[in-house]
């Protein structure tokens, strides 16, 4: 995601470090109550001047116990004329005052990946945290998330 919307100072923040294995990254979609359901997502994002306060929770989030940065899908605006209209993604960093990373989820496989639940309340991100363009976010969900299915397939079928 960072690699395909980010702008040129989120790729040159987040890339060199991910790719090198001293960051480690993840997306944060599903939430209690809406499941995977990305129409159901009950986490938004309000402007304040020029930055957004972010509030909501996540559950079921790999990596989100270790991760230093989350890719954050959150409502931006709440009078599209469907859910999927206004949804905006954003990048937001461990140690961001408000963010705070929940309990560790037990899992049966895949035990080098953590699985964990996040929070969210008030956290203000900058301008610059929006990733790709405002309420495009259900686009750019739809255009990777077959990709990433298709890993996950891979994986199982190989092991």
């Amino acid at each position: 995601y960072i690699a395909k919307y980010g702008s040129p100072g989120q790729q040159e923040k987040s890339l060199p470090d991910m790719t090198a294995g001293r960051k480690i990254g993840a997306i944060a979609m599903t939430e209690p109550g809406a499941g995977s359901d990305l129409q159901g997502v009950r986490t938004n994002a309000k402007k304040d001047g020029d930055d957004w306060i972010l509030n909501g929770s996540k559950v079921f989030i790999t990596n989100g116990w270790m991760a230093d940065v989350v890719i954050v899908v959150a409502i931006t605006n709440t009078q599209a004329k469907s859910a999927a209209h206004g949804i905006s993604l954003f990048l937001v960093e461990e140690g961001m005052p408000g963010f705070k990373k929940g309990r560790k989820l037990d899992k049966i496989g895949l035990k080098a990946q953590d699985t964990a639940e996040l929070f969210f309340d008030d956290v203000r991100l900058p301008a610059s945290a929006l990733l790709g363009q405002e309420n495009k976010g259900f686009v750019y969900l739809m255009q990777e998330l077959p990709q990433e299915r298709l890993i996950i397939a891979d994986m199982a079928i190989a092991s």
